[in-house]
């Protein structure tokens, strides 16, 4: 065990008697369900079932994405296979159980105690243990270690400033990084960072997300919202963060000086920050999709503070605004891919390192642009609003991010491997 390690393991030991103050704590702040905060301490809510479980780990939506879709890969081929799957935030949580997948059993992520993991594993007995992208937890990494349950890191995805933040800790980096068989990593900078921290072989194999069918939308509700909205041209920024908003009103003013009938759908990453957006609303009248039951054919703005609805906000649109990529914001931007596969031109702020590829593809394409402020971000929307420009990209430069078949065949075939299950063809 590296030094490192063990004072890791001695500062989370001292920490575990406390963690009641600081889950209600998170509880006061609206981080956590005050109904799961023994799930965060290690103690299951559930029994295990009999049989070969796997447990899958990732931090928030998009990680349980990657999972769940990986799931239902590995239950094709092993019918009988069950699943407990973890992550940190309740928007996940409440995304996994529309889902309602068979077999599949969601538990609140415990935190990294050397106590509350040991209570989950000693529990659950996983036969394998998967991590999405990026959220390594050194304690739970350790004792899996110990109790050699073997692990796999799938559709790796560091920045730059976390490859960094491990180089500083290279002999904990590669006990606790190398020990992942496989690592798939998703894109060619976190595989060159993860070769040189661990010293293994490993080959590049793309974003497992990219084999995620296109998003879903119940087709009642879009008809019933279509026919709302009739021949209105419709501008959804989707997955917003805090400053973007201001930025978009802004812009919206704008656009209304030319199409006086246009729609705004806001959709903000974290639905709780709806109260936080409607004073940036202002005076506009608006329809707020969690508390009414319907719009209006007068409202100017939609505030759709939903989860599992971005598939309809996306058909709706004649052009899509995805945030995250807002300078100095931290978040680095999202994904851009779901909308590339509902034909939809995005428009995003620039910071998108997390997504740096994808969306340089996507530019170069003719798939996407970035802008800058509410003038630039006007004057790009206009012309899809106006119906004077229409997707038409280059899709043999995106060919890869429209099919996605070799991550999720990968990470299928060495999960089936360590669970020595034959895969179906």
């Amino acid at each position: 065990m590296t030094l490192g390690l063990v004072t890791y393991r001695t500062l989370t030991a001292g920490l575990d008697p406390f963690l009641p103050l600081i889950l209600n704590s998170r509880v006061k702040k609206g981080k956590e369900n005050p109904d799961r905060l023994q799930e965060r301490r290690g103690y299951a809510s559930r029994k295990r079932p009999a049989g070969k479980l796997v447990w899958m780990h990732g931090a928030s939506i998009g990680e349980s994405q990657v999972l769940t879709l990986l799931y239902e890969a590995l239950k094709k081929s092993a019918p009988d296979l069950h699943a407990v799957i973890t992550t940190q935030t309740q928007t996940s949580a409440g995304l996994i159980a529309r889902k309602d997948l068979p077999d599949l059993v969601h538990q609140m992520a415990p935190i990294d105690t050397p106590f509350a993991t040991e209570r989950f594993l000693k529990h659950w007995k996983p036969d394998l243990a998967i991590v999405a992208e990026g959220d390594i937890w050194p304690n739970m990494l350790s004792k899996l270690d110990r109790k050699r349950i073997p692990r796999m890191l799938v559709n790796a995805r560091m920045t730059e400033k976390s490859l960094q933040g491990w180089e500083r800790y290279p002999l904990l980096a590669k006990k606790l990084l190398g020990g992942f068989e496989p690592i798939l990593p998703a894109n060619q900078r976190t595989m060159d960072g993860l070769r040189h921290l661990t010293g293994k072989r490993m080959k590049l194999a793309g974003n497992l997300k990219y084999a995620a069918p296109e998003l879903a939308a119940d087709e009642a509700e879009l008809d019933r919202l279509r026919a709302v909205i009739g021949n209105r041209p419709v501008f959804a920024a989707l997955s917003t963060h805090p400053g973007e908003e201001e930025m978009l009103v802004e812009a919206f003013e704008e656009i209304l000086k030319e199409l006086p009938d246009a729609l705004l759908i806001i959709a903000p990453r974290h639905p709780e920050r709806a109260g936080d957006i409607m004073p940036v609303i202002g005076g506009y009248p608006f329809y707020h999709r969690f508390q009414e039951r319907a719009p209006s054919e007068g409202d100017q703005i939609w505030l759709c503070d939903t989860l599992g609805e971005l598939g309809l906000w996306m058909r709706l649109a004649n052009i899509v605004f995805l945030g995250g990529g807002k300078p100095g914001s931290g978040i680095l931007g999202h994904n851009p891919i779901e909308a590339l596969k509902l034909d939809r031109y995005v428009l995003s702020e620039p910071e998108t390192d997390n997504f740096k590829a994808e969306f340089a593809d996507m530019t170069a394409a003719g798939a996407a642009e970035f802008v800058s402020d509410a003038q630039s971000l006007a004057a790009a929307a206009l012309p899809w609003l106006k119906g004077e420009r229409t997707f038409e990209p280059d899709t043999g430069k995106l060919a890869s991010y429209l099919s996605g078949d070799k991550p999720l065949r990968l990470a299928k075939e060495a999960a089936l491997k360590h669970l020595k299950i034959a895969a179906a063809s």
